[in-house]
Protein backbone atom coordinates (compact mmCIF):
# COMPACT_ATOMS: atom_id res chain seq x y z
CA UNK A 1 0.00 0.00 0.00
CA UNK A 2 1.73 3.11 -1.21
CA UNK A 3 1.40 6.72 0.89
CA UNK A 4 -1.17 8.34 -1.12
CA UNK A 5 -3.41 4.99 -0.61
CA UNK A 6 -2.99 5.29 2.84
CA UNK A 7 -3.57 8.97 2.97
CA UNK A 8 -6.75 8.70 1.67
CA UNK A 9 -8.45 5.44 3.87
CA UNK A 10 -6.98 7.32 7.32
CA UNK A 11 -9.14 10.50 6.02
CA UNK A 12 -12.39 8.08 5.46
CA UNK A 13 -11.41 6.34 8.83
CA UNK A 14 -11.43 9.41 10.63
CA UNK A 15 -14.81 10.55 8.65
CA UNK A 16 -16.45 7.37 9.52
CA UNK A 17 -15.33 7.78 13.45
CA UNK A 18 -16.31 11.78 13.79
CA UNK A 19 -19.68 10.67 11.73
CA UNK A 20 -20.78 7.79 14.10
CA UNK A 21 -19.60 10.15 17.82
CA UNK A 22 -21.21 12.77 16.51
CA UNK A 23 -24.19 11.96 13.93
CA UNK A 24 -24.99 8.70 15.18
CA UNK A 25 -28.97 9.31 16.01
CA UNK A 26 -29.14 11.23 12.96
CA UNK A 27 -28.57 8.43 10.35
CA UNK A 28 -31.68 6.43 11.80
CA UNK A 29 -34.53 9.16 11.31
CA UNK A 30 -37.54 7.72 10.71
CA UNK A 31 -39.85 10.19 8.29
CA UNK A 32 -43.59 9.69 9.04
CA UNK A 33 -44.02 12.55 6.28
CA UNK A 34 -42.69 13.78 3.08
CA UNK A 35 -40.96 16.84 2.73
CA UNK A 36 -40.34 17.61 -0.77
CA UNK A 37 -43.19 18.36 -3.00
CA UNK A 38 -42.09 18.77 -6.81
CA UNK A 39 -44.13 20.38 -9.57
CA UNK A 40 -45.38 19.30 -13.38
CA UNK A 41 -42.14 20.28 -14.61
CA UNK A 42 -40.03 18.57 -11.79
CA UNK A 43 -42.59 15.43 -11.61
CA UNK A 44 -42.20 15.03 -15.84
CA UNK A 45 -38.13 15.55 -15.41
CA UNK A 46 -38.19 12.50 -12.49
CA UNK A 47 -40.96 10.16 -14.93
CA UNK A 48 -38.64 10.70 -17.63
CA UNK A 49 -35.08 9.87 -16.07
CA UNK A 50 -37.08 6.62 -14.66
CA UNK A 51 -37.94 5.89 -18.14
CA UNK A 52 -33.36 6.06 -18.92
CA UNK A 53 -33.02 4.46 -15.67
CA UNK A 54 -35.05 1.60 -16.88
CA UNK A 55 -34.23 1.46 -20.04
CA UNK A 56 -30.82 1.10 -19.26
CA UNK A 57 -31.15 -1.70 -16.76
CA UNK A 58 -32.96 -3.67 -19.55
CA UNK A 59 -30.42 -2.99 -22.43
CA UNK A 60 -27.58 -4.14 -20.04
CA UNK A 61 -29.57 -7.10 -18.92
CA UNK A 62 -30.63 -8.23 -22.19
CA UNK A 63 -26.70 -8.18 -23.62
CA UNK A 64 -25.68 -10.24 -20.97
CA UNK A 65 -28.31 -12.93 -21.58
CA UNK A 66 -26.84 -12.68 -25.35
CA UNK A 67 -23.14 -12.50 -24.55
CA UNK A 68 -22.92 -13.61 -21.14
CA UNK A 69 -20.61 -10.84 -20.01
CA UNK A 70 -20.46 -10.02 -16.21
CA UNK A 71 -19.95 -6.21 -16.73
CA UNK A 72 -23.30 -6.02 -18.67
CA UNK A 73 -24.85 -7.92 -15.77
CA UNK A 74 -23.88 -6.41 -12.65
CA UNK A 75 -24.23 -2.86 -14.31
CA UNK A 76 -27.75 -3.77 -15.29
CA UNK A 77 -28.43 -5.15 -11.33
CA UNK A 78 -27.13 -1.84 -10.42
CA UNK A 79 -29.29 0.13 -12.20
CA UNK A 80 -32.16 -2.12 -11.25
CA UNK A 81 -30.69 -1.50 -7.62
CA UNK A 82 -30.67 2.55 -8.60
CA UNK A 83 -34.39 2.43 -10.16
CA UNK A 84 -35.22 0.79 -6.26
CA UNK A 85 -33.18 3.32 -4.17
CA UNK A 86 -35.11 6.25 -5.95
CA UNK A 87 -38.65 4.83 -5.81
CA UNK A 88 -38.18 4.44 -2.01
CA UNK A 89 -36.31 7.57 -1.35
CA UNK A 90 -39.17 9.31 -3.36
CA UNK A 91 -41.93 6.92 -1.36
CA UNK A 92 -40.13 8.74 2.27
CA UNK A 93 -39.39 12.13 0.99
CA UNK A 94 -41.11 13.26 -2.21
CA UNK A 95 -44.72 14.27 -2.98
CA UNK A 96 -46.50 13.12 -5.18
CA UNK A 97 -43.99 9.82 -5.40
CA UNK A 98 -45.21 8.85 -1.97
CA UNK A 99 -48.63 8.43 -2.73
CA UNK A 100 -47.53 6.52 -6.05
CA UNK A 101 -45.52 4.29 -4.98
CA UNK A 102 -46.40 4.29 -1.18
CA UNK A 103 -43.31 2.36 0.37
CA UNK A 104 -41.90 3.92 3.31
CA UNK A 105 -39.83 0.84 4.00
CA UNK A 106 -36.67 1.98 5.95
CA UNK A 107 -35.03 -1.10 5.52
CA UNK A 108 -35.86 -1.62 1.49
CA UNK A 109 -33.86 1.64 1.74
CA UNK A 110 -30.70 0.83 3.20
CA UNK A 111 -30.71 -2.41 1.09
CA UNK A 112 -30.91 -0.84 -1.85
CA UNK A 113 -28.34 2.00 -1.23
CA UNK A 114 -26.10 -1.25 -0.14
CA UNK A 115 -26.89 -3.15 -3.64
CA UNK A 116 -26.04 0.04 -5.67
CA UNK A 117 -22.61 -0.07 -3.73
CA UNK A 118 -22.25 -4.05 -4.33
CA UNK A 119 -23.27 -3.94 -7.82
CA UNK A 120 -21.40 -0.93 -9.03
CA UNK A 121 -18.41 -2.49 -7.65
CA UNK A 122 -18.63 -6.03 -9.12
CA UNK A 123 -19.22 -3.68 -12.18
CA UNK A 124 -15.75 -1.51 -11.74
CA UNK A 125 -13.63 -4.61 -10.99
CA UNK A 126 -14.97 -6.49 -14.67
CA UNK A 127 -14.67 -3.27 -16.43
CA UNK A 128 -10.83 -2.13 -15.38
CA UNK A 129 -9.71 -6.12 -14.90
CA UNK A 130 -8.16 -5.56 -18.61
CA UNK A 131 -5.79 -3.16 -17.13
CA UNK A 132 -4.21 -5.26 -14.95
CA UNK A 133 -3.85 -2.57 -11.94
CA UNK A 134 -4.15 -5.69 -8.69
CA UNK A 135 -3.96 -2.87 -5.68
CA UNK A 136 -6.96 -1.30 -6.70
CA UNK A 137 -8.40 -5.29 -7.34
CA UNK A 138 -7.91 -6.05 -3.67
CA UNK A 139 -9.35 -2.71 -2.33
CA UNK A 140 -12.97 -3.67 -4.49
CA UNK A 141 -12.94 -6.62 -3.02
CA UNK A 142 -12.60 -5.44 0.79
CA UNK A 143 -15.10 -2.78 -0.57
CA UNK A 144 -17.04 -5.88 -1.99
CA UNK A 145 -17.07 -8.06 1.09
CA UNK A 146 -18.01 -4.93 3.63
CA UNK A 147 -20.87 -4.12 1.55
CA UNK A 148 -22.52 -7.79 1.69
CA UNK A 149 -21.63 -8.02 5.59
CA UNK A 150 -23.75 -4.52 5.81
CA UNK A 151 -26.64 -6.15 3.61
CA UNK A 152 -26.64 -9.47 6.01
CA UNK A 153 -26.00 -7.04 8.98
CA UNK A 154 -29.02 -5.30 7.31
CA UNK A 155 -31.45 -8.44 7.18
CA UNK A 156 -30.87 -9.58 10.84
CA UNK A 157 -30.80 -5.66 12.38
CA UNK A 158 -33.19 -3.62 9.84
CA UNK A 159 -30.22 -0.96 9.54
CA UNK A 160 -26.69 -1.12 7.75
CA UNK A 161 -23.58 0.22 9.22
CA UNK A 162 -20.84 0.97 6.63
CA UNK A 163 -22.75 2.60 3.82
CA UNK A 164 -25.37 4.18 6.45
CA UNK A 165 -22.24 5.94 8.15
CA UNK A 166 -19.39 6.00 4.88
CA UNK A 167 -21.56 7.25 1.78
CA UNK A 168 -21.32 4.96 -0.78
CA UNK A 169 -19.98 7.61 -3.34
CA UNK A 170 -16.83 8.49 -0.96
CA UNK A 171 -15.93 4.39 -1.85
CA UNK A 172 -16.70 4.80 -5.76
CA UNK A 173 -14.44 7.38 -5.67
CA UNK A 174 -11.54 6.18 -3.60
CA UNK A 175 -11.41 3.26 -6.13
CA UNK A 176 -11.84 4.97 -9.25
CA UNK A 177 -9.41 7.75 -8.41
CA UNK A 178 -6.95 5.05 -7.53
CA UNK A 179 -7.57 3.47 -10.91
CA UNK A 180 -7.02 6.59 -12.65
CA UNK A 181 -3.76 6.95 -10.78
CA UNK A 182 -2.36 3.54 -11.53
CA UNK A 183 -3.45 3.13 -15.32
CA UNK A 184 -0.99 4.62 -17.49
CA UNK A 185 -2.59 3.85 -21.07
CA UNK A 186 -6.19 5.51 -20.21
CA UNK A 187 -8.81 4.98 -23.27
CA UNK A 188 -12.15 6.80 -24.28
CA UNK A 189 -14.33 3.55 -22.28
CA UNK A 190 -12.51 4.78 -18.96
CA UNK A 191 -12.50 8.27 -19.38
CA UNK A 192 -16.53 7.24 -20.25
CA UNK A 193 -16.65 5.62 -16.85
CA UNK A 194 -15.07 8.17 -14.58
CA UNK A 195 -17.28 11.06 -16.06
CA UNK A 196 -20.32 9.36 -15.37
CA UNK A 197 -19.40 8.47 -11.98
CA UNK A 198 -18.34 11.77 -10.77
CA UNK A 199 -21.12 13.35 -12.16
CA UNK A 200 -22.86 11.43 -9.98
CA UNK A 201 -20.31 11.92 -7.21
CA UNK A 202 -20.59 15.65 -7.41
CA UNK A 203 -24.65 15.98 -7.01
CA UNK A 204 -23.96 13.51 -4.16
CA UNK A 205 -21.40 15.55 -2.26
CA UNK A 206 -23.77 18.57 -2.92
CA UNK A 207 -26.98 16.81 -1.47
CA UNK A 208 -24.51 15.11 1.51
CA UNK A 209 -23.47 18.93 2.68
CA UNK A 210 -26.86 20.19 2.45
CA UNK A 211 -25.72 22.70 -0.52
CA UNK A 212 -29.32 21.91 -2.63
CA UNK A 213 -31.59 21.82 0.95
CA UNK A 214 -29.78 25.50 1.59
CA UNK A 215 -30.67 26.81 -1.58
CA UNK A 216 -34.77 25.69 -1.38
CA UNK A 217 -34.83 24.38 -4.86
CA UNK A 218 -37.41 21.66 -5.68
CA UNK A 219 -36.02 19.70 -8.17
CA UNK A 220 -34.91 15.95 -9.20
CA UNK A 221 -31.23 16.73 -9.33
CA UNK A 222 -30.43 13.01 -8.02
CA UNK A 223 -32.91 11.50 -10.63
CA UNK A 224 -31.18 13.53 -13.48
CA UNK A 225 -27.73 12.86 -12.49
CA UNK A 226 -28.38 9.10 -11.98
CA UNK A 227 -29.85 8.94 -15.55
CA UNK A 228 -26.87 10.71 -16.91
CA UNK A 229 -24.90 8.54 -15.75
CA UNK A 230 -26.80 5.45 -16.98
CA UNK A 231 -26.04 7.16 -20.09
CA UNK A 232 -22.45 7.76 -20.15
CA UNK A 233 -21.74 4.01 -18.80
CA UNK A 234 -23.82 2.47 -21.14
CA UNK A 235 -21.64 3.82 -23.77
CA UNK A 236 -18.84 3.19 -21.87
CA UNK A 237 -19.69 -0.37 -21.98
CA UNK A 238 -20.65 -0.26 -25.55
CA UNK A 239 -17.31 0.97 -26.75
CA UNK A 240 -15.60 -1.04 -24.80
CA UNK A 241 -17.23 -3.99 -26.52
CA UNK A 242 -16.04 -2.21 -30.33
CA UNK A 243 -12.65 -2.50 -28.81
CA UNK A 244 -12.64 -6.03 -27.36
CA UNK A 245 -14.50 -6.82 -30.90
CA UNK A 246 -11.33 -5.17 -32.93
CA UNK A 247 -8.82 -6.70 -30.85
CA UNK A 248 -10.64 -10.32 -31.33
CA UNK A 249 -10.67 -9.31 -35.20
CA UNK A 250 -6.82 -8.64 -34.83
CA UNK A 251 -5.92 -11.73 -33.01
CA UNK A 252 -8.10 -14.14 -35.69
CA UNK A 253 -5.96 -12.22 -38.52
CA UNK A 254 -2.95 -12.73 -37.12
CA UNK A 255 -4.02 -16.52 -36.47
CA UNK A 256 -4.83 -16.53 -40.12
CA UNK A 257 -1.43 -15.18 -41.04
CA UNK A 258 0.18 -17.29 -39.05
CA UNK A 259 -1.83 -20.50 -40.37
CA UNK A 260 -0.58 -19.22 -43.89
CA UNK A 261 3.03 -18.97 -43.16
CA UNK A 262 2.47 -22.44 -41.22
CA UNK A 263 0.95 -24.11 -44.33
CA UNK A 264 3.84 -22.42 -46.57
CA UNK A 265 6.90 -23.16 -44.46
CA UNK A 266 5.55 -26.80 -44.50
CA UNK A 267 5.42 -26.54 -48.58
CA UNK A 268 9.07 -24.92 -48.41
CA UNK A 269 10.09 -28.24 -46.05
CA UNK A 270 9.03 -30.42 -48.87
CA UNK A 271 10.37 -28.82 -51.79
CA UNK A 272 13.98 -28.74 -49.98
CA UNK A 273 13.64 -32.32 -48.89
CA UNK A 274 13.11 -32.82 -52.69
CA UNK A 275 15.86 -30.65 -54.24
CA UNK A 276 18.33 -31.85 -52.08
CA UNK A 277 19.00 -35.29 -53.30
CA UNK A 278 19.89 -34.29 -57.11
CA UNK A 279 21.57 -31.28 -55.68
CA UNK A 280 23.68 -33.59 -53.99
CA UNK A 281 23.72 -35.43 -56.97
CA UNK A 282 24.88 -32.76 -59.15
CA UNK A 283 27.61 -31.43 -57.04
CA UNK A 284 28.86 -34.56 -56.49
CA UNK A 285 28.96 -35.19 -60.43
CA UNK A 286 31.02 -31.90 -60.98
CA UNK A 287 33.02 -32.84 -58.29
CA UNK A 288 34.29 -36.01 -60.32
CA UNK A 289 33.54 -33.86 -63.86
CA UNK A 290 36.28 -31.63 -62.29
CA UNK A 291 38.70 -34.27 -61.36
CA UNK A 292 37.98 -35.68 -64.82
CA UNK A 293 38.76 -32.33 -66.86
CA UNK A 294 41.61 -30.57 -64.47
CA UNK A 295 43.66 -29.97 -67.15
CA UNK A 296 40.85 -28.19 -69.32
CA UNK A 297 40.45 -24.66 -68.23
CA UNK A 298 37.14 -23.73 -70.18
CA UNK A 299 36.09 -26.86 -68.35
CA UNK A 300 36.90 -26.16 -64.95
CA UNK A 301 35.32 -22.49 -65.27
CA UNK A 302 31.62 -24.43 -66.15
CA UNK A 303 32.33 -26.55 -63.53
CA UNK A 304 32.96 -23.16 -60.79
CA UNK A 305 30.35 -21.95 -62.36
CA UNK A 306 27.61 -24.87 -62.12
CA UNK A 307 28.87 -24.92 -58.74
CA UNK A 308 28.24 -21.45 -57.27
CA UNK A 309 24.55 -22.21 -59.03
CA UNK A 310 24.02 -25.21 -57.41
CA UNK A 311 25.04 -22.98 -53.72
CA UNK A 312 22.73 -20.61 -54.95
CA UNK A 313 19.96 -23.01 -55.28
CA UNK A 314 20.88 -24.54 -52.48
CA UNK A 315 20.94 -21.24 -50.26
CA UNK A 316 17.78 -20.09 -51.72
CA UNK A 317 15.75 -22.35 -50.49
CA UNK A 318 17.29 -22.65 -46.92
CA UNK A 319 16.38 -18.54 -46.71
CA UNK A 320 13.16 -19.49 -48.00
CA UNK A 321 12.19 -22.20 -45.50
CA UNK A 322 13.66 -19.79 -42.97
CA UNK A 323 11.85 -17.08 -43.52
CA UNK A 324 7.95 -19.18 -43.81
CA UNK A 325 9.28 -20.16 -40.56
CA UNK A 326 6.41 -19.15 -37.83
CA UNK A 327 8.19 -18.58 -34.84
CA UNK A 328 7.58 -16.36 -32.27
CA UNK A 329 11.03 -16.51 -30.39
CA UNK A 330 12.52 -12.57 -30.05
CA UNK A 331 16.12 -11.67 -29.48
CA UNK A 332 18.27 -9.24 -30.91
CA UNK A 333 18.63 -9.09 -34.83
CA UNK A 334 20.56 -7.00 -36.96
CA UNK A 335 18.79 -4.64 -39.33
CA UNK A 336 21.42 -4.94 -41.68
CA UNK A 337 21.61 -8.56 -42.08
CA UNK A 338 17.59 -8.88 -42.18
CA UNK A 339 17.11 -6.68 -44.85
CA UNK A 340 19.76 -8.22 -47.26
CA UNK A 341 18.60 -11.66 -46.51
CA UNK A 342 15.18 -10.45 -47.47
CA UNK A 343 16.66 -8.96 -50.80
CA UNK A 344 17.59 -12.34 -51.11
CA UNK A 345 14.15 -13.37 -51.57
CA UNK A 346 12.76 -10.48 -53.30
CA UNK A 347 15.56 -9.10 -55.70
CA UNK A 348 14.51 -12.09 -58.17
CA UNK A 349 10.84 -11.16 -58.71
CA UNK A 350 11.77 -7.41 -58.76
CA UNK A 351 14.59 -7.61 -61.78
CA UNK A 352 11.99 -9.77 -63.77
CA UNK A 353 9.20 -7.04 -63.33
CA UNK A 354 12.36 -4.72 -64.81
CA UNK A 355 11.67 -2.27 -61.50
CA UNK A 356 15.10 -0.90 -60.02
CA UNK A 357 15.75 -1.28 -56.51
CA UNK A 358 17.83 0.45 -54.21
CA UNK A 359 19.19 0.04 -50.64
CA UNK A 360 20.76 3.13 -48.78
CA UNK A 361 22.08 1.57 -45.29
CA UNK A 362 23.60 4.91 -43.81
CA UNK A 363 24.14 2.93 -40.77
CA UNK A 364 22.86 -0.50 -39.34
CA UNK A 365 21.41 -1.25 -35.56
CA UNK A 366 20.04 -4.03 -34.13
CA UNK A 367 16.75 -4.58 -32.57
CA UNK A 368 15.01 -6.82 -30.49
CA UNK A 369 11.88 -8.85 -31.10
CA UNK A 370 11.02 -11.48 -33.60
CA UNK A 371 13.11 -11.01 -36.95
CA UNK A 372 10.63 -13.25 -39.19
CA UNK A 373 7.78 -11.07 -38.04
CA UNK A 374 10.20 -7.59 -38.62
CA UNK A 375 10.81 -9.46 -42.56
CA UNK A 376 7.24 -10.34 -43.40
CA UNK A 377 6.67 -6.49 -42.62
CA UNK A 378 9.38 -4.95 -44.94
CA UNK A 379 8.22 -8.01 -47.48
CA UNK A 380 4.50 -7.14 -47.41
CA UNK A 381 5.82 -3.19 -48.06
CA UNK A 382 8.02 -3.59 -50.84
CA UNK A 383 5.56 -6.21 -52.47
CA UNK A 384 2.47 -3.82 -52.24
CA UNK A 385 5.34 -1.20 -54.00
CA UNK A 386 5.86 -3.41 -57.10
CA UNK A 387 2.23 -4.39 -57.22
CA UNK A 388 1.00 -0.45 -57.66
CA UNK A 389 4.11 0.02 -59.55
CA UNK A 390 3.24 -2.79 -62.22
CA UNK A 391 -0.49 -1.66 -61.51
CA UNK A 392 0.08 2.09 -63.20
CA UNK A 393 2.35 1.05 -65.83
CA UNK A 394 5.47 3.40 -63.98
CA UNK A 395 7.90 3.78 -67.03
CA UNK A 396 11.06 3.87 -64.96
CA UNK A 397 9.55 2.34 -61.83
CA UNK A 398 11.68 2.51 -58.71
CA UNK A 399 11.89 1.20 -55.24
CA UNK A 400 14.17 3.00 -52.77
CA UNK A 401 14.60 1.83 -49.26
CA UNK A 402 16.91 3.39 -46.44
CA UNK A 403 18.23 2.64 -43.29
CA UNK A 404 19.11 5.83 -40.58
CA UNK A 405 19.34 5.37 -37.33
CA UNK A 406 16.19 4.16 -35.96
CA UNK A 407 14.00 4.51 -39.05
CA UNK A 408 13.40 1.80 -41.99
CA UNK A 409 11.89 4.09 -45.37
CA UNK A 410 10.69 2.27 -48.41
CA UNK A 411 9.47 4.46 -51.34
CA UNK A 412 8.50 4.36 -54.54
CA UNK A 413 7.09 6.49 -57.85
CA UNK A 414 3.95 5.13 -58.51
CA UNK A 415 2.30 8.38 -58.08
CA UNK A 416 0.66 8.07 -54.70
CA UNK A 417 -2.70 6.87 -53.34
CA UNK A 418 -5.92 8.59 -54.05
CA UNK A 419 -6.91 10.86 -50.72
CA UNK A 420 -9.87 8.36 -50.12
CA UNK A 421 -8.54 4.95 -49.58
CA UNK A 422 -5.51 6.63 -47.35
CA UNK A 423 -7.24 6.72 -44.56
CA UNK A 424 -8.69 3.75 -44.51
CA UNK A 425 -5.63 1.47 -46.25
CA UNK A 426 -4.42 0.28 -42.12
CA UNK A 427 -8.07 -0.90 -41.95
CA UNK A 428 -8.85 -4.44 -41.48
CA UNK A 429 -10.30 -6.20 -44.86
CA UNK A 430 -9.69 -2.78 -46.51
CA UNK A 431 -8.04 -3.84 -50.42
CA UNK A 432 -7.95 -1.64 -53.95
CA UNK A 433 -6.73 -4.85 -55.14
CA UNK A 434 -8.20 -7.40 -56.59
CA UNK A 435 -7.80 -11.03 -54.99
CA UNK A 436 -6.78 -9.57 -51.93
CA UNK A 437 -8.20 -10.36 -48.63
CA UNK A 438 -6.92 -6.50 -47.30
CA UNK A 439 -5.28 -8.11 -43.62
CA UNK A 440 -1.41 -7.52 -45.04
CA UNK A 441 -0.98 -3.74 -44.02
CA UNK A 442 -3.68 -3.89 -41.00
CA UNK A 443 -1.12 -7.29 -39.88
CA UNK A 444 2.01 -4.91 -40.87
CA UNK A 445 0.81 -2.10 -38.87
CA UNK A 446 0.29 -4.45 -35.83
CA UNK A 447 3.54 -6.30 -35.78
CA UNK A 448 5.26 -2.63 -35.47
CA UNK A 449 3.32 -1.00 -33.22
CA UNK A 450 2.08 -3.68 -30.50
CA UNK A 451 4.70 -6.51 -30.56
CA UNK A 452 8.00 -3.92 -31.41
CA UNK A 453 6.38 -0.99 -29.85
CA UNK A 454 7.04 1.55 -32.84
CA UNK A 455 5.67 3.22 -35.29
CA UNK A 456 4.14 2.42 -39.07
CA UNK A 457 3.35 5.77 -40.73
CA UNK A 458 2.56 6.21 -44.30
CA UNK A 459 3.08 9.73 -46.77
CA UNK A 460 1.68 10.41 -50.26
CA UNK A 461 1.53 12.83 -53.10
CA UNK A 462 1.72 12.86 -56.89
CA UNK A 463 4.97 11.22 -57.19
CA UNK A 464 4.86 8.02 -55.06
CA UNK A 465 4.05 6.96 -51.24
CA UNK A 466 6.07 6.29 -48.34
CA UNK A 467 6.15 4.34 -45.73
CA UNK A 468 7.95 4.77 -42.95
CA UNK A 469 8.62 2.18 -40.06
CA UNK A 470 10.17 3.74 -36.87
CA UNK A 471 11.75 1.24 -34.18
Amino acid sequence: MDKILKIKLSIIAIFLLVTIYFFYDSHFIQNSHAIYSFDNIAFLVASICFGVIISASIYNLSFYFYIRNLQYLYYGLAQLSTLLFLITLDSIYITPFDSIFNITSRLLFDITRASILLFSMLFIYEFIKVYGIYRVNRLIKIIIYLTIFDIIFALLFSFTIFTNFVPIFISIWLVLSEANRQIKERDMPFYALLTGWYIVIFMAIMEYIGLIDFLGISFPFIHLTFALESIFLSLAISYKFKLTQEKQKMQQSLLLQQSRLASMGEMISIIAHQWRQPLNFLSVANMNLEEMHKNHQDSQMLIRESNRQILYMSNTIDSFRNFYNPSKEKKEFSIKESIESLFKIVSPSLKEAKIKTTLNIINDFTLYGNRNEFEQVLLNLINNAKDALIEKEIKEPLIHIQIEQSLITIEDNAKGIEKKNLKKIFDPYFSTKKDSDGIGLYISKMIIEQEMEGRLKVFTNTKGTKFMVEV
